[in-house]
């Protein structure tokens, strides 16, 4: 029977896992590997290789091995992030149709999505290969920073890659999951979730079965991958140096010393000097190559990265003031990524938040065993199974053993009995408990939309803020009575919903939308039924956030914000407006997300347009638009003529992100046509 499983689609490696018997387990690749290499190689003999027979091809074929891609999926062809890649990247990459970067490989171009779903083919493979059973249903972790683009570029991978995505799953709150509920205590914990790309950090309050997520940020372009370079560079000046060498010229080169720098950072993870010789890099005399020796030490790695270490304590810092708490009222603080193995990030950890971090489960693989949780869950509520099921524990092969640790036995997961369901077997569409609701504010200021005119239309709104409980439960069952949770910490300072009164010119052709209240919902008909075979735990409640805020474009080029960064989701603003001209039949406004006061400062996600308005007298026809952010965290929109009492059209557009139909089609036919190395111990020749 197919089963579900839980990826770390990461920026270095990936890792795939599952639940079996009652067990969370990452699962090795034929070698013995369990963490999969997030390398792409386009053989010369038309095969793909993923994973380490790509990554041995780094050094033979730099301009045709991919690698390091995951940050830059969704972004613009011009935003700096993608220009800085460029000059560091051994590959070409180029600007694609819609804006967005490709890759260049053997006269083929392929998105961004598509090469993260080489790798997710892999993933799948290595997984079916080990039970001999189909998958075809995953989790699939992000950055908790991710943008709205970012978030639906990965979704489309899973798609390329023949998975069913069931959720898109912060990092961060994944390794949550993995460490498992409190029981009866509240805690309020940190994740540092330091990655090869990504850098997240995310405080959550965990009270019984409930993980709320209280604030969560990040950057995008901040990881191990940035300390590899550091070395590089170092590498580069001294072959400059001492053989007249100018390795940055030389894709090939470059790519070399990519990996050897990689190599160098993990052996100074352990010991305090490494050595690295190397006999087929530099050109000696007569054409012969040279050896080469370098040498570094762990306090030279330390000098150089200290800088990119203490960047990470700026974005908790973002995140500590969102959420309103202090550095040192955390009760626990636990260390993600794989570059949280250099001894100097465990000891500016402890020396910023005041007490030594937790690393109980490998640092690498939590996250996708987190995944796989919820995964088995999300599974199981998908096909209405209410079967008994033990309650997961961590594998042994992933406890932490030889890390910085207060314990190093196995650890309980989350419960994954699912007996709950209403009568005739269905579990519920919403929930029964879990909507909040925020006092209605007062009207504020007018903004104005860019593009003037003589006639502007007035917005009337009220927003106020909904949390569904029903889609951020990990699994679709009513969370414990909320009487029975634990007296709540101390009230954190939230940003507050702010009210919004529009003035928008006719040519502006308008934004969208403060939260709906929420109705609320009655009780239920009849009791829950309960199976008697299964103990009476409820499935966990994940209460998640979006990490960034969501915009409109007003005059001057600044922004207006509708959904606050740290808002729960699922969420949604709807607003309701009138047209601003005679016969006006279209509607447009463009949406951005991220931080900045300014509009260019921030991602832009799309232009909205709403046609099918029908002709009609300025300010006769009313038009009510939704920005729906959902549990995975990607932007939904929806608009409806409430005079006319139907549904009109709304056409979104994103920027190198979700694909038209027509494009998912030829990369799908791109990806059967690159079929993948066989999984066994040769593929690596």
């Amino acid at each position: 029977m197919p089963f579900a499983v839980g990826i770390d689609l990461g920026t270095t490696n990936t890792v795939v896992a599952a639940v079996r018997d009652g067990v969370a387990l990452t699962i090795p690749d034929p070698q013995g590997q369990r963490l999969l290499p997030s390398v792409v190689s386009f053989h010369p003999s038309g095969s793909t290789l993923v994973g380490r027979a790509a990554l041995d091809r780094r050094l033979l074929d730099a301009p045709n091995t991919v690698f390091s891609v995951k940050r830059l999926m969704g972004l613009p062809w011009g935003s700096p992030e993608v220009q800085a890649s460029r000059a560091k990247l051994p590959f070409e990459l180029c600007e694609g149709a819609h804006g967005g970067a490709v890759v260049s490989a053997r006269g083929e171009r392929y998105t961004l999505p598509e090469i993260s779903a080489f790798v997710l083919r892999h993933a799948k493979a290595v997984a079916e290969a080990a039970f001999g059973e189909p998958v075809e249903r995953a989790v699939v972790t992000v950055p908790a920073n991710f943008n709205d683009l970012q978030r639906a570029a990965t979704k489309t991978a899973g798609r390329l890659a023949g998975l069913d995505v069931l959720r898109i799953l912060n990092e961060p709150t994944a390794a949550a999951l993995a460490y498992g509920p409190p029981g009866a205590r509240q805690e309020r914990i940190a994740v540092y979730d330091l990655g090869g790309g990504t850098f997240d950090f995310t405080l959550l309050d965990l009270a019984g079965n409930v993980f709320e997520v209280l604030a969560t940020a990040g950057d995008t372009s901040l990881g191990g991958d940035d300390i590899d370079l550091l070395v590089v560079e170092r590498m580069a000046d001294e072959l400059l140096k001492t053989h007249r060498f100018d390795a940055r010229v030389q894709p090939s080169a470059l790519g070399q010393l990519r990996v050897l720098a990689e190599q160098m950072k993990r052996d100074l993870s352990a010991k305090d000097e490494g050595l690295l010789s190397v006999d087929d890099l530099v050109p000696g005399e007569r054409g012969a190559l040279a050896t080469w020796k370098f040498r570094m030490t762990r306090a030279e790695l330390e000098a150089a990265s200290r800088a990119l270490v203490e960047r990470t304590f700026m974005v908790c810092r973002q995140a500590l003031d969102a959420a309103g708490t202090k550095a040192h009222d955390l009760d626990r603080i636990v260390l993600v990524g794989g570059a949280t193995r250099m001894p100097m990030v465990a000891r500016q950890v402890e020396q910023f938040f005041g007490r030594p971090p937790i690393v109980r489960i490998n640092p690498d693989e939590v996250v996708a065993l987190g995944a796989a949780i919820q995964a088995a869950l999300l599974d199981r509520s998908k096909r209405r199974t209410t079967e008994a099921m033990a309650h997961p524990t961590i594998a042994d092969t992933s406890i932490a053993t030889s890390l910085p640790d207060d314990t190093a036995t196995p650890l309980p997961g989350v419960d994954l009995d699912l007996a709950e369901h209403l009568p005739g077997g269905e579990l519920p569409d919403l929930p029964l408990v879990g909507l909040r609701h925020t006092p209605e504010p007062k009207p504020g200021p007018t903004t104005f939309l860019p593009g003037a005119a003589s006639k502007p239309l007035v917005f009337d709104v009220t927003p106020s803020d909904k949390r569904l409980a029903s889609r951020t439960m990990l699994y679709g069952v009513p969370p414990p009575a909320p009487a029975a949770r634990p007296p709540p910490l101390p009230a954190r300072a939230r940003a507050p919903t702010m009210p919004f009164s529009f003035e928008v010119p006719a040519q502006s052709r308008a934004p969208t939308a403060p939260l709906l209240p929420s109705p609320s919902l009655p009780p239920p008909a009849t009791p829950l039924a309960r199976s008697p075979s299964l103990p009476a735990r409820p499935a966990p409640l994940l209460i998640d956030v979006t990490p960034l805020s969501l915009s409109v474009e007003t005059v001057g080029g600044f922004c207006d914000v509708l959904i606050e960064a740290n808002t729960p989701v699922p969420c949604d603003r709807t607003r309701s407006f009138a047209t601003a001209s005679d016969g006006q039949t279209v509607v447009v406004v463009r949406v951005a997300q991220g931080r900045s006061a300014r509009f260019a400062e921030n991602t832009f996600l799309a232009e909205l347009e709403l046609s099918g308005i029908a002709a009609a007298p300025r300010g006769e026809t009313q038009i009510a638009v939704t920005f729906e952010i959902d549990a995975d965290g990607i932007l939904n929109v929806r608009a409806r003529d409430t005079k006319a009492g139907r549904e009109t059209t709304a056409h979104l557009q994103l920027v190198g992100g979700q694909a038209a139909p027509l494009d998912i089609e030829a990369m799908q036919a791109r990806q059967a046509a690159h079929p993948l190395a066989p999984l066994t111990r040769e593929s690596r020749d």
